[in-house]
């Protein structure tokens, strides 16, 4: 039951992410070693830093579970709001009219500035 619960969502989510992120990097750090450019390329001692391994493992774990755990939290609120968005365009067809009026006015402006971006860079 603690499982259906945001708290239980989230630390599931978070542990699996997490064991699954630490089981996988040593398979990461010998995909590493494998794929080096051949003129370069370290022997394994010297590719391999146990300090370097472990500061990269925990932070690149630490980050994606963290980042999964709050997506866990974010959906149920998410699709609780597309729903009600989805009721109301239902009730008021015209609603369809402003989401796409919005969404061609968000992706006009996106365009706008990053044209004046790269005119910008020109100069």
């Amino acid at each position: 039951e603690w499982a259906r619960t945001n708290a239980g969502r989230f630390v599931n989510m978070f542990a699996t992410v997490m064991a699954a992120c630490i089981i996988s990097a040593p398979g990461n750090e010998l995909r590493g070693y494998c794929l080096q450019d051949p003129s370069k390329a370290l022997p394994f001692m010297e590719f391999f830093k146990p300090e370097k391994f472990i500061r990269s493992t925990s932070v690149g774990a630490l980050i994606m579970s963290v980042s999964l755990g709050v997506g866990t939290l974010a959906t149920p609120q998410v699709e609780k709001l597309w729903g009600l968005a989805r009721e109301m365009l239902k009730r008021n067809p015209a609603g369809y009219l402003v989401f796409v009026a919005t969404v061609a006015i968000a992706v006009f402006s996106l365009r706008g500035q990053k044209e004046e971006g790269s005119k910008a860079k020109k100069v």
